[in-house]
């Protein structure tokens, strides 16, 4: 046998990039859950370097999402394309390892996300529309204005709004700010009594007085929690939109804060913030070049999580232009309807920067960027199927699929050694050989290991075998002719290989359709496969004959 030196280099090469590659994986899975989830946290990069285990091994969420085509023209055809590359931007942000997308007919998405561990925060992430807007503040004389219109039209008095009545409503404000008491919702026994009828009301809110459900706070327009719901109720009522319209201010409009405060110190009373916007926004969310959740470290909120905005140079150039316009007013930051803030404008602003601020954790906020930095989503998208997999039953199928294989390598190694004696011997230490390559190649290109994937593995068990043997009964055949122990080897390879090829190619074309048109667990047993048969093909036709054409070469009789 020619260049054996050669050969037995190249093998020695395998086995050490085979043991480099799956070095990283043994590391990471010999660790504890918590300090699996502190590398998945602190050093994601690390994961792309080790074996995946897939949605039905580790644990974690299957999602079918089905896009809202209601407000949609009839010829966005591409509705679905942009929806997953969202969805998938959205998703690698997460650090997920190897999810799993894939598009079902014209209006569904099908995610899969191994390993996920807080399962809401991913499906807020997955989902939200998140339209952002920033939105001009109206000011005080055009709110109280409109205050007028509704309680004028809630109460069922005539609808005027003239001058006059627009400056007794702000004189009847700044008298109700002179105490907090009278400030934030005087005279709520009379309020509650003339709208208590509202839930039961055709409109689900009765006549009632507007301004007795309102408070302010500062230069804020404020609202009871428990009355948030009786007022939005007001707010949606068509009389309202009617007058409002009549009036002239129909483009405007109410929204809530995202917040709430407790402007009464020791009290446990919340009130959230009701804000009247220009309905047309300045600005879009389609500015927005980069976001990142931070930790505020001065003014009133210093502490608390903030999601610092930084746009692109367009948006740059129309911040500073709307800034520049509005010194002295109000511009909401308007994320999907609701107000994260509303800061006021003191002086022009350039360089595209901006910031929202809210009660909500790091983590919140950190989801809220990925989110802002992935855009929005086409449309809405809704959840239409959910399942999860605990990591206790995908510890259980690793166990109870490594049980299978160790019962079925057994027999096979007593099968083996019985009746190929050192033969078999050889052929196992090929098959050894054979899964470590496949599992080095998986680490390699970070694929996913999945419950069907072990099936996969041991039926290679049986394949790489199966060569083996096809290759020994060629050789005892040889043998038995008469020829020398290396003749016998080399016919015998020899003799075998087309029959090895044929049977392998053949499973291979089945396996890539199975790749082409299968999903989840499904492609996890075609990647395995594939690597498999790929390696097998080495191990048993490199492998073997370079140690048995090296060990039986001078030795008149086979052990097989």
């Amino acid at each position: 046998m020619k260049n054996v030196g050669l050969r037995f280099g190249i093998l020695i090469a395998v086995i050490a990039v085979t043991v480099v590659l799956l070095i990283p994986s043994f590391q990471f899975y010999s660790k504890s859950e918590e300090a699996q989830e502190q590398i998945r946290r602190d050093n994601p990069g690390s994961l792309k370097r080790i074996l995946n285990l897939g949605l039905d091994l580790q644990g974690g969420m299957r999602l079918v999402l089905e896009i809202d085509r209601s407000k949609l023209d009839a010829n966005d055809r591409d509705v679905i394309d942009r929806a997953y590359a969202i969805i998938e931007n959205r998703i690698n942000q997460l650090g997920v390892a190897e999810p799993v997308l894939q598009k079902q007919g014209r209006d569904r998405i099908i995610v899969e996300l191994p390993g996920i561990k807080d399962e809401q925060v991913a499906k807020d992430i997955i989902g939200r529309t998140a339209q952002l807007e920033f939105n001009l503040v109206r000011d005080e004389a055009t709110r109280e204005r409109a205050i007028t219109v509704i309680e004028n039209t809630v109460s069922g008095r005539a609808d005027t709004t003239d001058a006059a009545e627009d400056t007794e409503a702000v004189d009847a404000r700044e008298r109700e700010e002179a105490d907090l008491a009278d400030r934030l919702f005087g005279g709520r026994e009379s309020a509650d009594a003339q709208t208590a009828q509202a839930e039961d009301g055709e409109s689900g809110a009765a006549a009632a007085s507007f301004r007795a459900l309102i408070g302010y706070f500062g230069e804020g327009l404020v609202v009871r929690q428990e009355d948030v719901r009786r007022v939005d109720a007001l707010l949606q009522r068509d009389d309202v939109r009617r007058a409002l319209e009549r009036a002239g201010l129909g483009g405007n409009t109410f929204l809530w804060s995202s917040e709430t405060i407790t402007p009464e110190r020791g009290s446990n009373v919340t009130y959230r913030y009701l804000y009247y916007l220009k309905t047309s926004p300045e600005m879009r969310g389609d500015v927005i070049r980069n976001a990142m959740a931070s930790i505020d470290q001065s003014g009133r909120n210093a502490g608390r999580a903030k999601v610092d905005l930084e746009m692109n140079s367009r948006g740059a150039r129309e911040f500073t232009r709307v800034t520049g316009a509005n010194i002295n007013r109000q511009l909401a930051i308007v994320l999907d309807g609701t107000v994260y803030s509303a800061p006021r404008i003191v002086s022009r602003i350039s360089g595209g920067r901006a910031e929202i601020t809210g009660s909500y954790t790091l983590e919140e906020a950190r989801a809220l960027a990925i989110i802002l930095r992935a855009g929005a989503l086409p449309a809405p998208v809704h959840i239409v199927e959910e399942r999860t997999v605990g990591p206790s039953l995908g510890q259980d199928a690793i166990q109870k699929g490594l049980l299978a294989g160790a019962i079925g390598s057994a027999f096979i190694i007593v099968f083996m050694l019985v009746y190929y004696k050192f033969s078999g011997l050889i052929a196992l230490f090929a098959l050894a050989i054979n899964i470590a390559v496949v599992l080095a190649v998986m680490a390699l290109v970070n694929a996913t290991l999945t419950l069907p994937g072990i099936a996969g593995l041991i039926l290679l068990v049986g394949m790489g075998i199966d060569a083996n043997v096809i290759i020994f009964e060629r050789i005892k055949e040889e043998a038995a002719l008469g020829k020398t122990v290396r003749s016998a080897i080399e016919s015998g390879y020899s003799n075998a290989l087309s029959t090895i090829l044929d049977s392998n190619i053949t499973t291979l074309l089945v396996v890539f359709i199975l790749l082409w048109k299968g999903t989840g667990p499904i492609r996890g047993f075609a990647i395995t496969l594939i690597f498999g048969i790929s390696a097998s093909l080495f191990t048993a036709l490199f492998v073997s004959k370079l140690i048995m054409t090296t060990i039986f070469q001078k030795k008149a009789k086979l052990s097989i």
